[in-house]
Formats: structure tokens, sequence, C-alpha cells
């Protein structure tokens, strides 16, 4: 008998087409602004939308719509793509997870605004950074503008942690870091200011990430000058309710003198009062305690806060635009 010779199996690279990454989601976005625009009075881009001919996917199978169907999917005064709702949900406000119906069913977060009190949502735009709940998506449907966000699990307030845990100096610097680290995107990438940095759109995850929430209400605003000064400060106000348990519970103002900051932390909070940037104040001495390669340290705070933190509500309805 011969010995059995070795063989060797070979996989493909990949089972699926990668169609989640960041540029592809961005062309589609800004295909979505030209359309809204374009409805709303704007001109539309000349471009070829990327939604055109393309097949449906149904659990990762590709599928060619009707004539009939895609005619409807595809329009641009729909949503492009369909959201199937699920349950709604608290999380930096309220919304609901939906499933898209596109390829392996991503999740995701839906909010609503009425259009009817909006100027302009030229501002919109995609935007992703791991130190903000990204907007990935929005369209109109009836008088009800859609954002949509990625959808963070089981994510929990930063004024949730912060009321039942003791933060240390190096979990204070390491909350800090991440923070400024979004404010830095947002003022120099987005060109705008955040304007809505407190303990309730500040989100830590089950990964130990913290994350801003609701950027899509800071682009609809488009604000920068007038308010970039104040996300600075407002990083300060972080720095000194995470020192005092008592005043991050009741979310109260906290005299600077009296609250037990260290040296690095009281002069780091000076600082946030003067005329600076994200940028420079991420070079700050106090920031040095911060962990290294991320907030991962901060996953033990997490899951001691958990059962304390979840809100999921009543099942969505699906016929509710």
């Amino acid at each position: 008998m011969e010995p059995s010779s070795k063989r060797e199996t070979i996989l493909p690279n990949q089972l699926w087409p990668k169609r989640g990454d960041l540029n592809t989601k961005e062309a589609e976005f800004n295909a979505r602004n030209d359309d809204l625009n374009e409805e709303n009075g704007g001109k539309a881009s000349s471009t070829k939308k990327p939604f055109e001919k393309k097949h449906l996917y149904r659990m990762g199978f590709p599928i060619k719509p009707s004539e009939k169907t895609a005619s409807h999917a595809f329009s641009k005064k729909s949503s492009l793509d369909k959201y199937h709702k699920s349950y709604n949900i608290d999380q930096a406000g309220t919304g609901v997870i939906a499933l898209k119906d596109t390829e392996n069913l991503p999740i995701c977060l839906i909010k609503y605004r009425d259009a009817g009190k909006m100027r302009s949502i030229r501002g919109l735009q995609f935007a992703s950074h791991r130190n903000i709940l990204s907007l990935i998506d929005y369209f109109q449907s009836g008088d009800k503008l859609h954002l949509v966000y990625e959808y963070e699990h089981l994510a929990i307030s930063l004024g949730c942690v912060a009321g039942n845990v003791q933060f240390s100096d190096a979990d204070i610097a390491t909350v800090c870091n991440e923070i400024l680290e979004g404010l830095k995107f947002i003022h120099s990438a987005l060109r705008t200011s955040y304007g809505l940095l407190d303990f309730s759109n500040v989100l830590l995850t089950w990964q130990g990430e913290v994350k801003l929430a609701n950027i899509g209400e800071c682009l609809l605003k488009k604000n920068y000058s007038d308010t970039i000064n104040k996300d600075i400060q407002d990083v300060g106000s972080i720095v000194v309710l995470l020192s005092d348990r008592t005043a991050a519970l009741l979310e109260s103002s906290h005299d600077l003198n009296t609250s037990p900051l260290s040296r690095l932390a009281h002069s780091f909070v000076q600082r946030t009062k003067e005329d600076t940037t994200a940028e420079k104040l991420i070079k700050d001495e106090f920031l040095h305690l911060a962990n290294p390669g991320g907030a991962w340290s901060l996953k033990r705070h997490y899951f001691k806060t958990l059962p304390l933190g979840i809100r999921i509500g009543s099942q969505a309805d699906e016929g509710n635009n």
C-alpha cells in the first residue's frame, strides 16, 4: 500500500465581494446627498450613482431585481435602501435599531428629525472615525429626515458609568484623550464644531471604545468658530465631573478650586479655558497618563455598569416612517 501523499487545500481569499469598505460607503452617501439636495432645490452632481444597475443581495446572494422593483427601489426620491426596523432604543437619544436589506444584513441605528424645521441638509456628509458614532447614511421620507448611524450594541453613556464607579487620573486622562481625538477629527476634517459634549453624548462600548454620538446634529447646524472654543472648555468640565462621583451623578457645576483634582488635572483644566486646540491639548502632560493604545482599560468600568445602563424599549412599527 502506497503511503498517502500530502494534499494542500487552498481556500479563496474571500467568499463575498468587498462591498463594505469606507470608500464605497462614502460614495453611496455622497450620491444620496446629491439626490436630496436636488429635491430641495440644489444642483445634483452629474456623477453616476453607485446604485444604478446593481444587484440586490439577500442573505449574501446577488438577486437581480425585476424592472418594477428596480424602478421603485432605486428611485431618487425614495430611501434607495430598505431598512427593517427592530426595537426602539435610547442610545444618546431615542432611535430605532434596524437591519439594512443588503449583504450580511448590517445593523444600524436610525434617528429622526423634522425635515420641515430644517433650513438645509447640505452640511450632511459621510463621517467615520473610531471616536465618533459614524454617520453612514441618511434619507428623507415624508416630513422626516432619517439619520442612519452605526449601531454600537449595548453602549453605555459616560454619565451612567461615572455615577457608579470611581475614575482614577489615568482613567480620566484616557477618556479625555479619546474625546479630543474625536474633536480633532470633527474640527479639522468635518470643518465644524461638536457643540454637544456632555455625559449623555459620550458613549462607552463593550470594547472599551469612547465615541461621540449624534454627529449628524452637528453637521446640520454646521457651526465652527462660534462653538469650537466651547468644545474645548467642555472637555475641562468632563475632567472636573469625572473626578467627583457626586457631581457626576448630578451633572452639576462644580467649583474648580474645591474639586479633588490632582496638580496635573488642575493644570489641564486651566488650559481648556485658554485659546487652544484639540490637537495641542492632546500633547498636554496630564494626558501622558492615558492608557496607551486606546481605551481598553475602561472595560472594567463598562461591565461593572452594564446592568444599569441599557435601555431597550418596545418593538418598532415597520409601517412607521
